[in-house]
């Protein structure tokens, strides 16, 4: 009989193990926490039409409906052209499961100043801005859960993200 409930006790020792590592749990990043996170994924390198563009100093701001806003530190540069500027996108906030990517999808430029630039004319710069605000920009990929080091929850990736009430809620 003894030893009928000590295989019980086992049993009920191994289910509980397996429905605990399989059971959903769920964080809540602040904004200042998403933000301290994003980080270490910047400055991000990108190539347009022949132009390197450096994005650094990610600043985001979480807004309701799964908008998010960001501000970045941009840097280009085309042959000896070189410009120095500040930008803000807003777009939809977009978790892709499969890929553990956090995204901007349609990305708009809602601000932008130039700080320095050297061989650009200011007019074309205008000229450039005002033909991209209110156009989408390409994703922006925000943060990568499969580049993290997620030992202690098993570096699982999120199942779903959204924003709710000024937090970027991950349900594992």
């Amino acid at each position: 009989m003894k030893s009928h409930f000590k295989n019980i006790g086992l049993v009920f020792c191994f289910f509980l193990v397996v429905s605990t590592s399989t059971q959903a749990f769920t964080l809540r990043l602040s904004q200042q926490d998403l933000n301290q996170v994003i980080g270490m994924a910047f400055p991000q390198t990108q190539y347009y039409q022949g132009s390197q563009v450096i994005f650094s100093n990610p600043y985001v701001t979480l807004a309701a409906d799964n908008i998010i806003a960001i501000n970045v530190d941009i840097k280009g540069n085309e042959g000896d052209a070189m410009l120095s500027a500040s930008a803000e996108l807003s777009g939809e906030v977009h978790y892709n499961g499969t890929t553990g990517e956090l995204q901007i999808m349609r990305p708009q430029l809602d601000d932008f100043t130039v700080h320095d630039s050297n061989q650009i004319e200011e007019e074309k710069i205008a000229e450039w801005v005002a033909q991209l605000k209110g156009q989408s920009a390409p994703v922006i990929l925000l943060l990568d859960f499969k580049q993290l080091d997620l030992s202690f929850i098993g570096n699982r990736v999120p199942s779903r993200m959204w924003v709710e009430k000024g937090q970027l809620v991950v349900e594992y």
